[in-house]
């Protein structure tokens, strides 16, 4: 591998994970206006799916699927939007800086599902980083109602959020659809993704809102929803890991939650306490003690 190719490397790790920390800058105009947390996500993976689909189109790669490939991607799109749903609605009892940094802990429950499900071996540095994640999550929650109002219900949605992402990573490989390739498997899982959500919508009795759409800054947010912190995020996050590997993307990534924190404090207002510091710190450190194994 040439120095080149690890500073593109670099370049297209940054670039993922800080716009994946963006959710929140596109996310919170639209539910401020009115729009719940399913019809944003259909619009989401709509116009994310979309960005792919032109991108495997100027590659001219194939879209052929056959049916046993089709409901292993249904799958994972349906543990793809669970993850999405709840982090999403954890924004309504948390800053969203918060709230992305808890959901960030999804890392520290990936060994723990290898272990109970596959029996590895936690090592010492699991354990250690489960301790400072659970520490960091608790300076979080205390941070008082008064300075950041962090609400019990927004903790348990952010943790099911690292949940089911954590099950979404490990399933992965175990479905065997890691050999299709990466741009047309992620086209998929967010192509079904918005058509679950849709029917989840309708499911619900709201459907999909369109009232937004009427307005053009908010549909300007659910595009740049879609492209930026979705298939762009998505699109470097694989280029990024064929150029410096797992390990080194994943350190990367720990700007995904500061993004997210500096966007909260900056664009939408949202307090930043010592406690927060804490507990923020403590995520990161216990994320980056398991990736430098």
């Amino acid at each position: 591998m040439t120095i080149s190719d690890k500073k593109q490397g670099f370049v297209y790790a940054l670039i993922s994970s800080c716009t994946f920390g963006m959710i929140p800058l596109f996310s919170v105009p639209c539910l401020s206006a009115g729009m719940d947390v399913n019809s944003l996500l259909t619009y989401r993976f709509f116009f994310g799916a979309l960005g792919l689909l032109l991108m495997v189109f100027y590659r001219r790669q194939s879209l052929n699927i056959n049916l046993s490939a089709l409901w292993r991607v249904t799958l994972l799109a349906a543990l793809y939007d669970a993850s999405a749903v709840t982090m999403v609605a954890g924004y309504n009892y948390m800053p969203t800086g918060v709230a992305t940094t808890i959901q960030f802990s999804y890392p520290i429950f990936t060994p723990l599902l290898m272990f109970l499900l596959f029996r590895e071996r936690l090592s010492w540095r699991t354990v250690a980083a489960i301790v400072l994640a659970v520490g960091g999550v608790v300076a979080l929650t205390q941070c008082g109602e008064e300075h950041c109002a962090v609400r019990p219900l927004g903790v348990v949605l952010e943790l099911i959020a690292g949940l089911t992402y954590a099950i979404y990573l490990v399933l992965v490989p175990v479905l065997k659809v890691g050999d299709m390739d990466s741009s047309k498997l992620t086209f998929y899982i967010f192509a079904m993704g918005a058509v679950l959500m849709m029917f989840w919508s309708v499911f619900t009795g709201g459907g999909v809102a369109t009232a937004q759409l009427h307005d053009s800054y908010l549909l300007l947010n659910l595009v740049l929803l879609g492209l930026i912190p979705t298939a762009l995020s998505n699109i470097t996050l694989i280029l990024a890991l064929k150029r410096v590997g797992s390990t080194m993307s994943a350190i990367l990534g720990a700007l995904e939650p500061l993004t997210a924190m500096v966007v909260g404090i900056v664009v939408l207002g949202e307090p930043f306490t010592a406690l927060v510091a804490v507990g923020f710190v403590a995520i990161i450190a216990s994320v980056m003690l398991l990736t430098t194994a």
